[in-house]
């Protein structure tokens, strides 16, 4: 019985072709907005996880107290070399490496423009996600790296000398003479801006801070485990006295956009939830007037009301299930399209000179590879079995309540 109810149920679909088209049509649209969205949300996701813990912040960060607040020169770590050593002792730590930042006066020529010297440990910062990530030619010492945002504002080129002039950690005046080894775009946007890169070693003697740093960076060997790392590093004794962070808690704003994108699906499956509801509930209130006296026969012959129900749920059903497998494949196939290229957003803007968005000295690219859970597929589903259900319950009950005269008359 139950086999040739849902074979009748099935049956039936292809009685009204145009129309159960139509219902599958919004029901597969529904389904594609729905991975299309996340897709998106899930890949800008991912460029937003992956500028925090890579360039510039890293998955933890140690520093001398009050420093973020303050950002001030004499608020450095003391004996450095000891400290990374430490950290990098840690099972869960792949790097660690000290940084240097002081605000400068740069002059190429006769103007002075206003500058941020950063002292990086090169061989670190070099390595993939480091703030130089790419650096094809080792920094010589005495030679700087100059942000193109800034070389071009100042008129600067590679092999020009150019003096760097500000105020030492002791106090005193720290200037020097340096040779511009090369103009860089870096992930970080402080350095396109502003940045005055040398190694750690021609900072730390161009500021009078010998061993010390006002940052140390730390990447984990695996995401998820800022947390225990930041745990374990805090009852070291050799780190006592300083603050120890993870990403997390450096840009909280950040981890709420992170958290809020999840969110996107649920509004999403609203539309997949109206699709499907006007789509199958149309199809079906429809098919329920055209076979009245279909109905009335099956009645006269003995069939329950019982049966009438299931096989118009059992039509319902299977239209969202089809409408969900249509929209699944076109999904995936946009997916599966951009996963290589993917989808340079900020062309939306009309604009071809904007490549990614700053904030907080984050680069935060705009060129984003979709990229699906199975979640996702399974949200939908959920939403549009429900929904059918739904759907189904206005034609379910007027079935079921029809006389079998009244029924085969009409």
């Amino acid at each position: 019985m139950q086999f040739s109810t849902l074979k009748i149920g099935w049956r039936n679909l292809g009685r009204n072709k145009k129309r159960t088209a139509l219902a599958l049509l919004a029901i597969g649209v529904g389904q594609f907005a729905l991975l299309a969205s996340n897709g998106l949300m899930r890949g800008y996701a991912d460029n937003i996880r992956l500028a925090i813990t890579g360039p510039m912040i890293g998955h933890a960060q140690v520093h001398a107290p009050q420093w973020r607040e303050e950002r001030a020169l004499d608020l450095f770590i003391e004996e450095v070399t000891s400290i990374v050593g430490e950290i990098q002792a840690d099972q869960g730590v792949g790097s660690a490496a000290a940084r240097i930042y002081a605000p400068a006066l740069v002059a190429p020529q006769q103007d002075a423009f206003i500058a941020m010297v950063v002292g990086l440990d090169m061989e670190v910062e070099s390595e993939p996600y480091g703030m130089l990530s790419g650096l094809d030619e080792p920094l010589k010492e005495r030679h700087v790296l100059l942000g193109h945002r800034l070389a071009k504002k100042a008129g600067a080129e590679p092999g020009m000398e150019i003096a760097v002039v500000g105020q030492a950690a002791d106090g005193s005046l720290a200037n020097d003479l340096f040779i511009v080894q090369d103009i860089i775009s870096s992930p970080a946007d402080l350095v396109n801006q502003s940045g005055v890169v040398m190694s750690l070693a021609d900072a730390q003697t161009l500021l009078v801070m010998p061993d010390q740093a006002h940052e140390i960076v730390i990447r984990a060997t695996q995401a998820g485990q800022a947390e225990g790392i930041v745990e374990r590093l805090g009852r070291s004794p050799a780190l006592a006295g300083t603050e120890i962070n993870s990403w997390m808690e450096i840009v909280p704003e950040l981890v709420i956009i992170l958290k809020t994108s999840d969110y996107v699906g649920y509004f999403v499956v609203v539309i997949v939830f109206i699709a499907a509801v006007a789509g199958i509930a149309n199809t079906l209130m429809m098919a329920t007037f055209e076979r009245m006296h279909e109905f009335g026969m099956l009645l006269a012959l003995g069939s329950r009301p019982r049966r009438l129900v299931h096989m118009i749920v059992i039509e319902a059903v299977l239209t969202g299930i089809l409408g969900v497998i249509i929209g699944t494949a076109l999904g995936y196939l946009f997916v599966f399209a951009t996963a290589d290229s993917g989808i340079d957003m900020a062309s939306w803007g009309g604009s071809g000179e904007v490549k990614d968005m700053a904030y907080k000295g984050l680069n935060l690219p705009l060129h984003v590879f979709p990229r699906l859970e199975p979640s996702d597929t399974l949200l939908g589903l959920v939403a549009v079995l429900f929904t059918s259900l739904v759907a189904s319950v206005w034609p379910a009950w007027t079935a079921a309540r029809l006389e079998p005269m009244e029924a085969m008359r009409a």
